[in-house]
């Protein structure tokens, strides 16, 4: 029996879906757990900077944040 969850599934069951304020919920759906935390945006844009192959810095860390709001031109 599958368990079913909403949002993008990166593998394995894990699934990251964004919220309405910006936060980002990611959570595991398979059936040995359903285990969940919500990283708010500016965590988000720091995880995204810190991860991309340049690396985080200030500017990336605020072009993250300026990307994942929808205002990055």
């Amino acid at each position: 029996m599958a368990v079913h969850h909403p949002g993008f599934h990166a593998q394995d069951g894990w699934y990251f879906d964004r919220q309405d304020d910006g936060s980002v919920k990611i959570a595991a759906a398979v059936q040995r757990c359903s285990e969940q935390i919500v990283l708010d945006a500016d965590t988000w844009a720091s995880i995204v900077a810190s991860v991309s192959a340049a690396g985080e810095t200030s500017a990336r860390y605020q072009q993250a944040r300026r990307f994942h709001a929808g205002t990055e031109v």
